[in-house]
């Protein structure tokens, strides 16, 4: 903020709309947003700006600041600044007061360009001066893009005019086209302040791109003028993109790309290198499509590549179908018509029928039919995105016959059971998916879950009856016996066992020193090791099944505090009684100077007084015993005696 008018400078203003790419742009090779919160930027790199860097968020003259807000500067002066021009999280932007003197306040090379292709440079500025703040004569930023080569030649000049204060902070693009000579990857980017002394001559600069920019790309789709099409899945055919591109490329290449991901992601289609592309059907979903096009010589090249605007193809979800039904009923009973299901509320339904019959049911009902019924009836499935199917009922309306069957319904697992049809001529069955099992009044079936089984009945007059038979099919349960488990001898532990699905009764086996016997959770103190078997029972007579578990008894332990190894037969061997039930057991033996005279892993035979074939003396020694059960170590004292 200028708060010193030295003299007055005429004012005009000249500013000048931006020259922008009107044709196709590819994706930004430069984009600098001076950072975010996931990124967060300090002061430029030197020698980009001749400006100074302060941290706080309202720069003197002469300063800069990369920050994300900056409220109640100078009093009130500037518009506060609760978010930069890019909107993302904690996103930044270079706030500028600038110098008192015009100046070439930013210098920075860009590099990864390609030469011979035009680019489009630009950047966003605000004004952040209040229209009312200076007296209302604030000095208005005016600056100057320029572009050139590394060695000093101008390719292009761009001069914004002054920026005028507006009532609310509003950042304005300005841009321009420019083209690097062949060979060329790199420009310099300077930025000059033109404005002078006075009060005023701050602002915002933000998102300076630079974009590849090429011919102007129109798509059309089967053969129309659009970038979107919708299509219902069951009415897919191929799909003709054609993409008419204007001039500006000499030996142009092209690449087709996909996105599934709303153009966050693109993937190149293979075979697709011409402005032309027949899109074959795919499943629902949203697809997006665009053309990439540059000098063949930059092919694969993203930084030298424009792309169309997406063309979106929406493939909708489409309704649900059941196919062609046929039902035979006896006059005066009921037809219960049944539509496909799906999405709840999403779906509509419109049934027509003989005798004016209509319905929005999705499973309207013939009470009580009757011979002039008989005929077809249509179903209109709609869903809400304006995707139909058509499905048709085929009713016959006969005499009537009633019809019973026999069989056992109610079978185990792996086991088949003969179901009978009484009544009628013909008999035509069916499983519950309307595969056809077979003809004539008996079938044999095993299934592998409970499944309802269908029977048309016919009678010469072609009356039909249907019967829906289940079979209801029993599992063994599942049976889990719990952890294995290790106690010590004379203690006890409780089983936790567990069974899933039904049963009748269960038992645990053995029954040694098991109580209670039929408890899921029984208590359990066996003098040794033990394996119990859990068994459930199955009902109906069905299988049963079983599971174990293992209990492991630990003796304790009582090592001796002394041995005669002199060869009488009495007490010869150092020996721990119970030790040999521990698996992962060992034995250490040190002499008074810690010498190792024994050690044995795991534990399977005393110690004979001896170290390497010979006799120790007669003496105290010490012992280190390891259960490996995860109980602290015993140690203690052997007397040896001769």
């Amino acid at each position: 903020m200028k708060y010193l008018l030295l003299f007055l400078i005429p004012f005009y203003n000249s500013e000048v709309a931006a020259q922008l790419c009107t044709g196709s742009l590819g994706n930004p090779v430069v984009n600098i947003s001076f950072g975010n919160k996931n990124n967060p930027t300090g002061p430029l790199q030197p020698g980009i700006t001749n400006l100074g860097y302060v941290t706080n968020a309202c720069p003197n003259d002469g300063n800069y600041s990369i920050v994300s807000a900056a409220l109640g500067c100078f009093t009130n002066t500037w518009h506060d600044i609760n978010k930069d021009h890019t909107g993302d999280e904690e996103g930044k932007m270079m706030l500028i007061n600038a110098t008192n003197a015009p100046s070439v306040f930013y210098v920075e090379t860009i590099n990864g360009l390609c030469g011979n292709t035009t680019y489009e440079f630009g950047a966003w500025v605000a004004n952040v001066l209040k229209p009312s703040s200076c007296g209302g004569n604030g000095t208005k930023p005016n600056l100057t893009f320029t572009i050139e080569t590394t060695n000093g030649i101008i390719l292009e000049t761009y001069r914004t005019g002054n920026i005028n204060e507006s009532s609310v902070l509003t950042f304005n693009q300005f841009g321009f086209l420019f083209k690097p000579p062949i060979n060329t990857n790199s420009i310099v980017l300077k930025i000059t302040s033109n404005a002078g002394a006075g009060c005023g001559n701050d602002l915002a600069i933000d998102d300076i791109t630079f974009r590849p920019c090429g011919p102007s790309m129109s798509a059309k789709i089967d053969g129309i003028s659009t970038f979107n099409k919708s299509v219902c899945f069951n009415e897919q055919t191929p799909i003709l993109f054609n993409m008419e591109v204007g001039q500006g490329y000499n030996n142009p290449f092209y690449q087709w790309q996909i996105s599934t991901d709303n153009g966050l992601n693109w993937s190149n289609l293979s075979n697709a290198n011409q402005t032309n592309f027949i899109r074959t059907p795919t499943n629902v979903g949203t697809y997006q499509y665009r053309l990439l096009a540059s000098e063949v010589i930059y092919s694969g090249i993203s930084s030298c590549q424009t792309a169309s605007l997406p063309i979106s193809v929406e493939i909708k979800t489409q309704a649900p179908k059941i196919g062609t039904q046929v039902i035979n009923q006896c006059i005066g009973g009921p037809v219960n018509f049944t539509a496909a299901s799906g999405s709840g509320s999403d779906l509509s339904y419109l049934w027509t029928g003989p005798n004016n019959f209509k319905s929005t049911l999705r499973n309207p009902q013939l009470p009580a039919v009757n011979q002039s019924d008989t005929g077809r009836y249509l179903v209109l499935v709609s869903t809400s995105n304006g995707c139909a199917s058509t499905d048709t009922v085929l009713v016959t309306a006969y005499n009537a016959i009633n019809a019973s069957y026999t069989g056992n319904t109610v079978i185990c697992l792996n086991d088949s059971t003969q179901l009978t049809a009484i009544g009628g001529a013909t008999q035509e069955w069916y499983n519950f998916s309307r595969a056809t099992l077979g003809n004539g009044p008996t079938i044999w079936v095993k299934p592998i879950d409970t499944t309802q089984y269908q029977v048309i009945i016919r009678n010469t007059q072609t009356c039909t009856d249907t019967l829906f038979i289940p079979v209801h099919v029993i599992k063994p349960p599942t049976v889990n016996a719990g952890p294995d488990k290790i106690i010590k001898q004379g203690n006890s532990t409780q089983l936790t066992g567990k069974i899933d699905g039904q049963y009748n009764g269960l038992t645990w086996q053995p029954l040694v020193n098991l109580t209670p016997p039929n408890s899921l959770s029984p208590l359990v103190n066996p003098a040794n090791t033990m394996k119990y078997t859990l068994t459930a029972y199955g009902i109906n007579g069905c299988p049963s099944s079983s599971d174990t578990t293992i209990v492991s008894v630990f003796v304790r332990i009582s090592p001796p505090n002394s041995f005669s190894p002199n060869g009488d037969g009495i007490h010869d061997l150092w020996e721990v009684p119970g030790l040999e039930t521990y698996p992962n057991s060992s034995v250490s033996i040190f002499n008074r100077y810690g010498q190792v005279v024994f050690q044995t892993k795991p534990y399977f035979k005393g110690w004979d007084g001896k170290l390497n074939g010979k006799e120790v003396p007669t003496g105290m020694y010490y012992y280190i015993i390891n259960q490996g059960s995860g109980e602290s170590p015993v140690s203690g004292s052997i007397y040896l005696i001769r």
